[in-house]
């Protein structure tokens, strides 16, 4: 079967070979305002599938997905949260599913598991088959069908199907018109059109995923894909060099009353260098539950649309200032895409962000009987992870059960003797867990 392609149309400025702007339809931009529905966690998981030898996937985001991979069950509180921790959810899931690309794993409908002896009795579902039924302890790996019958009322899913836009090589994303193609002529000093040349693009779900991470990393993705042009990408983590941290105002209400996480942290005594720090299952369970955050939560609540990352700022404030009825389709379909929520029915106690899961119910199919059903909490006393653990977290977020064995491995490895380190423990709330966030170019 052929892969589906979209089209879009492409004017390039063939003196300074970047890409002017785009033209597109619906279901371009469609695609590209679903990026904002993508918890962190499932852009580290299809970038990393993605055939691209020459990136990193996502620097450190990448090791704190593949930590997490590797993390020992016996740690977790329950068999199951492993399982969701590294396949948070979507919300948009069953409308991303009439997306003429899938970037995720949209193209299967989500998988709702039952008790076989309780069955409906208990009106809980998990949506892992490795799950325990809270009533008789019995594995939860009935599959249960459901109608997934989500229409986005014709055409586009979240835009209009009667619109054209125009979307720049930072994707700020605009309605087209004539005047506003020429004010972009214009802002770029374009005065003679024989300087454009118009092509046409035939997109896949490659070229999709490309574009996503050269957003992630850098502007112009147009330009990158048109003369393929090649340069490192950035970590989301930590600030690049040149950086500055900027307070997110969205925050300081939080920060006086934000738990407060303790961390002993060795350093080289010699140089002052971070060497790595020692966590609670706390720490821990916090950056764990990062993975579950959406994109257009992570860049419109925790960095108020000013991170680093300027195609996916510029993508956030178009949706934000598009109205809703003429362009977008509706409230709901808004809210889907900019209100602040965490890709998780139930979120630890550590999660230290402002944010909540949200619980969803579905209609489930037992035999000619449809029943209301709530998703089964995987975790013990609120949290993901058990108590009374202590972990290794190095500098670009591995993170590892501690040992003496590992401390020394550590040490060896950046060539550092143990009379050359000292400890310290310090303190730390919100404002320095959003430190590593939000961040702008200076």
């Amino acid at each position: 079967m052929a892969e589906s392609k979209i089209s879009i149309k492409v004017y390039v400025d063939k003196v300074k070979k970047r890409v002017v702007y785009a033209e597109a339809d619906y279901t371009f931009v469609d695609i590209l305002f679903s990026f904002m529905t993508l918890p962190i966690g499932t852009i580290v998981k299809i970038l990393g599938k993605h055939a691209d030898t020459k990136f990193e996937v996502l620097g450190s985001l990448n090791n704190l997905y593949k930590s997490l991979k590797d993390f020992p069950e016996c740690y977790l509180a329950t068999e199951e949260c492993k399982f969701l921790l590294l396949n948070p959810r979507n919300l948009a899931h069953d409308l991303c599913r009439n997306l003429k690309l899938k970037l995720d794993d949209t193209d299967e409908p989500i998988k709702y598991f039952v008790c076989p002896k309780c069955r409906y009795s208990t009106k809980l579902y998990s949506l892992c088959d490795r799950a325990k039924c809270s009533k008789c302890s019995e594995l939860m790996n009935k599959h249960i069908s459901r109608d997934h019958n989500v229409a986005s009322g014709g055409g586009g899913v979240f835009v209009s199907d009667i619109s054209t836009f125009i979307v720049t090589d930072d994707f700020s994303v605009m309605p087209y018109t004539a005047s506003v193609s020429f004010r972009l002529l214009v802002d770029l000093g374009i005065t003679d059109t024989n300087q454009l040349e118009e092509r046409k693009l035939d997109l896949g779900r490659e070229q999709m995923l490309y574009l996503l991470k050269m957003a992630l990393s850098h502007g112009s993705p147009f330009t990158r894909l048109v003369f393929h042009s090649v340069t490192p990408i950035l970590d989301l983590v930590r600030p690049a060099q040149g950086t500055t941290f900027v307070k997110c105002d969205v925050m300081k209400k939080q920060a006086s009353t934000s738990l407060k996480m303790l961390l002993d942290v060795s350093l080289q005594k010699s140089t002052g260098r971070f060497l790595f720090a020692e966590a609670k299952e706390d720490f821990v369970d916090f950056l764990f539950s990062f993975l579950s955050i959406p994109l257009g939560t992570v860049i419109g609540t925790l960095m108020e649309g000013a991170s680093s990352i300027i195609c996916m700022d510029n993508t956030f404030k178009s949706i934000s200032n598009m109205s809703v009825g003429s362009h977008l389709k509706s409230q709901d379909i808004k809210d889907v895409l900019v209100k602040p929520h965490i890709g998780q029915d139930y979120t630890s106690r550590n999660q230290a962000f402002p944010l909540k899961g949200t619980i969803s119910s579905v209609e489930l199919k037992f035999g000619y009987l449809n029943v209301t059903c709530l998703p089964k909490d995987p975790r013990i006393k609120e949290v993901f992870l058990k108590q009374s653990g202590r972990f290794f977290v190095t500098d670009d977020l591995v993170i590892t059960p501690a040992s003496s064995h590992l401390a020394m491995n550590i040490l060896n490895k950046l060539k550092v003797s143990f009379y050359d380190v000292e400890k310290y423990e310090i303190s730390i709330g919100l404002e320095e867990l959003l430190l590593p966030l939000c961040f702008c170019r200076v």
